[in-house]
């Protein structure tokens, strides 16, 4: 920027400023000095004007200082804020490789589910085939059974003897006849 030469009172005396600053500014700085040099003659003590701008300087000074202390604060707690954002960012990042993790976990687990559902749904109509089928055979043998003991029970009421037929030619045995003969 281009360096300008802007001229000011304070308390009597002219004072030659070369800045890049605009004329405005240097005039509102000016008139903050001449209102501290004020600010410092009201305190009651006889001060010349060179006292109070000393002590105009000191105010300037003890601001400065305190507002350069206060911006190192901020720009700390920014560092901070930093810190703490880059490690929140990391943390996102994992938790975000995590989610998808579990979301393509979660995926695998219900198509297995579905595939079990299915093999289950298969398995079921099986085991009602297999059910209709050994209850089907159950009652046919339940029934061959009750036929069977009706028979015993019909066969001992007639008196019935169990009795094998013979034939006199037919040999069994190796060579012997049945009916006790060689």
């Amino acid at each position: 920027m281009e360096k300008k030469r802007v001229s000011v009172q304070i308390e009597g005396r002219s004072y030659a400023v070369i800045t890049s600053d605009s004329e405005e500014y240097v005039r509102a700085v000016s008139q903050e000095v001449i209102n501290s040099i004020r600010r410092a003659s009201q305190t009651g003590r006889n001060l010349d004007t060179r006292d109070c701008a000393v002590l105009a300087a000191m105010d300037f000074c003890d601001d400065r200082n305190k507002a350069v202390k206060r911006n190192q604060d901020v720009i700390d707690k920014a560092d901070v804020i930093i810190r703490q954002s880059a490690e929140l960012t990391k943390q996102c990042k994992d938790y975000k490789k995590k989610l998808a993790d579990a979301i393509n976990e979660n995926t695998n687990l219900t198509k297995r589910i579905k595939a079990l559902e299915d093999q289950l749904r298969t398995l079921v109509k099986e085991n009602e085939k297999l059910k209709k089928h050994a209850d089907s055979k159950r009652a046919d043998n339940e029934k061959k059974f009750e036929k069977a003991v009706k028979d015993k029970k019909t066969e001992k009421l007639m008196g019935y003897v169990p009795m094998e037929q013979y034939s006199l030619f037919e040999e069994k045995d190796g060579g012997t006849k049945r009916n006790g003969k060689n």
